[in-house]
């Protein structure tokens, strides 16, 4: 299992000038997450783009609270697994949130080396990030987490359904899904009647990639699937979960994705056999 690890003991509290020279060391980050004296991850000067800035927050004001509402209200005595963790902006989240243990996963060094780092920064001991390829995990290894969060990866996956059934075995009660949706202008309304998905090959990601900071994991051309909403419903069916709720993007201020349709988050619940 992945057990909650007794907190090690703390450094001396890193200077203002060794966290700015860090931050900028590790850049671009693609969570804007607080830091002591009123430090961020985010630096405008060393950003690719500006969903950096607003990836976080607008998650967490679209669906942060429904989250919690479908964990019963709380956090407290809750495992967390966030896959795909990047910089470890939902990890941190989720452990400010209360969570007993939290673990951050995803398959590349770099993004969990500026997740320790966060982590380091903030002093956070029922936090803990791991690089794993998602596909290791499993039960008997890593344990079940009461909530999962897979927030953008499954329109990354090149075996979508193989993967979300290794989700759902270590899910005990609930998952969060937010992902891209599929959209073919004009005739996307019709479409919405069958479960589909849209294959799409990506290029290898360069060091001067604009999105670098969820990219650097592509080392190599890339073949992903991006489903429509009636599709993601399904899949998560299939998987086993029954109360599957799409959230509406009613907060303001999210990114303009969210109000298109052309992102959506997904709570979804596990049925009880």
């Amino acid at each position: 299992m992945l057990p909650l690890r007794k907190a090690a003991p703390q450094n001396e509290a890193k200077s203002k000038a060794e966290i700015e020279a860090t931050v900028h060391h590790l850049a671009p980050f693609h969570h804007a997450i607080d830091l002591p004296y009123g430090l961020s991850t985010y630096v405008p000067e060393l950003s690719r783009q500006n969903r950096e800035r607003t990836r976080l927050p607008t998650f967490l004001d679209h669906a942060w609270g429904d989250i919690v509402a479908a964990c019963g209200g709380s956090l407290k005595r809750k495992r967390v697994l966030d896959i795909a963790c990047n910089c470890g902006g939902f990890s941190v989240q989720a452990a400010r949130s209360g969570a007993e243990y939290v673990c951050g996963i995803d398959i590349d060094p770099h993004y969990i080396e500026q997740a320790n780092f966060v982590k380091d920064t903030i002093g956070l001991p029922n936090l803990e990030f791991q690089q794993i390829d998602l596909l290791e995990l499993h039960p008997s290894t890593h344990g079940v987490f009461d909530l999962v969060l897979c927030l953008g990866i499954l329109y990354h996956l090149e075996n979508p359904v193989f993967t979300m059934k290794r989700i759902s075995a270590i899910t005990g009660e609930v998952l969060v899904v937010d992902t891209t949706l599929m959209k073919v202008p004009l005739i996307n309304p019709i479409l919405e009647r069958w479960p589909l998905w849209h294959m799409r090959r990506v290029s290898a990601a360069t060091p001067d990639a604009s999105n670098i900071s969820t990219a650097r994991w592509r080392p190599k051309d890339f073949c992903q699937f991006s489903p429509n909403a009636p599709a993601v419903k399904s899949l998560l069916e299939y998987c086993g979960f029954g109360d599957i709720v799409r959230l509406k993007p009613t907060a303001k201020g999210l990114e303009d994705r969210y109000y298109s349709g052309q992102r959506a988050t997904f709570i979804a619940r596990k049925s009880q056999v």
